[in-house]
């Protein structure tokens, strides 16, 4: 691979239960998986972390400070991102607010204001969290707890002090379940310090999702959709379906590859 790359080791695409960890993703869960296979993606990452430094490390929230006022990231609708070589369950990302409606939008006060809501103590949640931040821009914070997730973008003060932190009552009709979903997700959070499997839905079609995956690491492979053919639809191979008359096996491994490269090159964003 060249030196501009991020090694990336895919999953043995021929076992379909080297797939298996992502059996109960989410919609940004499989979008990150798209996302970390596309080869310039990977070589903008690289560039990227130039941009970025690790401002400091308080149990248990890692500071990541941008040097830039915007992501170089940006354009892959995300903010930041550890390793592409980190799978669904690993990876730390940080969806852009405005594609992703789950991100839950929240305003800091000050503790000393009049504002009837409870103080919330970033120090005192034990769930790990990563805190980025931009010059003169919003927090983001990142919550993460046995491969769950919980972003939070923060205007006004500083949420490492105490604060008290207050959100729209009435937001978008475009974004209100999410962001009432991701809400009920903060509070158990800020009471029991965990995320809990409940508050996450699973994707729907998550097996159409998994095969595609299997095939785009399989064409990254090198390997011939004959052979494609062969491991991922065995059952129909061996009826004889890849020489049969208008060849439905042959266009059912296209229709899986170009679905596949499709998500990979910018669909992810629909998941």
């Amino acid at each position: 691979m060249a030196d501009d790359q991020v090694s990336f080791i895919a999953s043995d695409w021929t076992n379909d239960q080297s797939y298996a960890y992502s059996e109960w993703f989410n919609g940004p869960q499989w979008a990150w998986e798209y996302l970390r296979r596309n080869p310039e993606f990977c070589i903008d990452w690289k560039q990227a972390q130039l941009g970025f430094g690790l401002s400091g490390y308080d149990p248990p929230t890692t500071t990541v400070i941008s040097l830039e006022k915007e992501s170089a990231l940006s354009r892959w609708g995300c903010l930041f991102t550890t390793s592409p070589d980190q799978d669904a369950v690993l990876a730390s990302v940080f969806w852009r607010p405005d594609l992703c409606p789950g991100v839950l939008r929240l305003t800091a006060q000050p503790l000393a204001s009049s504002v009837d809501a409870a103080p919330f103590k970033l120090a005192e949640i034990p769930c790990p969290s990563m805190l980025l931040e931009f010059p003169d821009g919003p927090q983001h914070l990142l919550f993460r707890d046995e491969g769950r997730r919980l972003q939070l973008v923060v205007d006004g003060a500083d949420v490492m002090k105490p604060v008290r932190l207050v959100t729209n009552g009435a937001p978008g009709k475009d974004i209100a379940g999410a962001q009432l979903r991701s809400l009920h997700c903060f509070n158990d959070l800020r009471l029991s310090g965990r995320l809990y499997a409940s508050h996450f839905r699973r994707t729907p079609m998550p097996q159409r999702l998994r095969i595609a995956l299997r095939v785009l690491d399989a064409d990254h492979s090198g390997a011939s959709q004959e052979m494609i053919a062969a491991k991922i639809f065995a059952n129909e191979y061996e009826a004889g379906r890849w020489h049969a008359p208008g060849q439905p096996l042959r266009d059912r491994v296209r229709r899986a590859l170009y679905r596949a490269r499709a998500l990979m090159r910018g669909g992810y964003r629909t998941l």
